[in-house]
């Protein structure tokens, strides 16, 4: 019998005639074995433990760890059975797999070859690499020749820019189609998309910007905060549910050209860190003796004048939806009688559906009725399609504009003023 010819992975459907494993390393499956469950060509993993039948030839299992748990989920249920002592409940069990491919100069011999499908990934092309998120990767884009996009392609594989490491940029092979430099220019003129929302690093810079935030635990996402341009581009910046504890330093949620001030809430008596908080970040100068805390009820209120508009008062709000309604309005009036004809804005989350009229009937009879104030946001500030974040100015029309932004960390949205000073 002839001895069957070498035959590249390409024409043996990925898989290998001989195929070199160990625990410990990084594999990814060659073909598509269940594409309901993840199983799919390039799924990432780990080998945790090898389990022949016979060592001669494929057979028994492999396990391994995929990268993201809901990979295999489906295949570690139906085979919940081999889970005996040492293997642990989020390895997958990989069997060997059949399949069929013509050889020879005129494919009239078929053979049929058994292999697990896997493939060794510790190294991989960069085209191979199309698809893949990994937290930590090395790069070496070392080329004699130049080709379109590879380095972003390349660059663009890991989660942060700390994990990136780079042996060989090969800066002077950087490279781009120009087809798609033609489309970029053709999308940026004639095809050119009006954005729906205005982003607030478009405001007027001559405007005073105010913006507000339920950050739902700061001290998570300042980094998130720190690397968002439209939060850099606000003079006055106002988060709540900060959750920061008193022992957390000031240098921890700093951020560069802004002034913090904090207005913390107790620690409480249970574990963990306590709930409220609200957090002021200034870059222009404030008034002497500005911010200052008015928590009233329960309820975190902060007063913030500028040096360039003393006569304007911003004040910052969180209520919890634990605190009564009627406590809300007891101490919104006692913070508009400290002097009734001051220009306010009174931005915040008051956890009242505006959008349901029975909830807001009681703050809309205090606030727009009997003091005149309007309630200038108008859409939805939550993920649950609600909108408890308002803005209530005595500002007329022409000095004031408002908006919301859209945030990826937090449940609500920010909502933000610019205040034509």
């Amino acid at each position: 019998m002839r001895q069957i010819p070498y035959v590249p992975l390409r024409n043996s459907k990925q898989l290998a005639h001989k195929l070199k494993l160990a625990v410990g390393q990084r594999t990814e499956v060659a073909t598509n074995v269940r594409t309901d469950d993840g199983l799919t060509n390039g799924a990432s993993n780990i080998i945790k433990l090898i389990q022949l039948t016979d060592e001669n030839k494929p057979s028994g299992l492999i396990w391994v760890q995929f990268d993201y748990e809901d990979v295999g989920r489906k295949t570690r249920h139906e085979n919940r059975t081999l889970y005996v002592r040492g293997i642990q409940s989020t390895w997958t069990p990989i069997k060997p797999v059949t399949t069929q491919f013509p050889v020879g100069r005129t494919k009239s011999a078929q053979v049929v070859r058994k292999q697990f499908p896997l493939r060794l990934a510790s190294a991989k092309t960069v085209h191979r690499s199309q698809g893949d998120t990994q937290t930590q990767i090395v790069v070496n884009l070392n080329s004699n020749r130049a080709f379109p996009h590879i380095h972003y392609v390349a660059l663009s594989r890991v989660t942060t820019i700390e994990g990136l490491y780079i042996t060989d940029l090969c800066e002077d092979k950087i490279s781009v189609d120009q087809r798609v430099v033609k489309e970029m220019k053709i999308l940026r003129t004639k095809q050119s998309l009006n954005l729906c929302f205005k982003p607030l690093y478009m405001l007027d810079q001559s405007d005073l910007k105010v913006c507000y935030l339920n950050a739902r635990s700061l001290h998570k996402h300042i980094e998130d905060v720190r690397k968002d341009i439209n939060y850099s581009s606000m003079d006055i910046v106002i988060f709540t549910e900060t959750r920061f504890n008193s022992l957390d330093t000031d240098d921890i949620y700093n951020i560069d050209g802004y002034r913090l001030f904090r207005n913390d809430v107790s620690q409480g008596t249970g574990p963990g860190r306590p709930y409220g908080g609200t957090a002021v970040y200034s870059r222009v100068p404030l008034k002497e003796g500005y911010p200052y805390t008015h928590n009233v009820n329960g309820i975190e209120f902060t007063i913030i004048k500028t040096e360039s508009n003393p006569h304007l008062n911003i004040i910052g709000v969180y209520r919890s939806p634990n605190i009564a309604i009627s406590r809300l309005l007891s101490s919104l009036r006692s913070v508009l009688d400290e002097d009734s004809s001051a220009q306010n804005n009174i931005i915040g989350d008051f956890n009242v559906n505006w959008m349901v009229e029975s909830d807001r009937q009681s703050l809309y009879n205090l606030m727009v009725v009997q003091n005149h104030y309007r309630q200038l946001i108008a859409g939805f500030t939550t993920d649950n399609r609600t909108l408890i974040d308002h803005l209530y100015t005595n500002l007329i029309e022409e000095e004031i504009e408002a908006g919301i932004l859209e945030t990826y960390f937090s449940d609500h949205k920010a909502i933000w003023a610019s205040l034509r000073t």
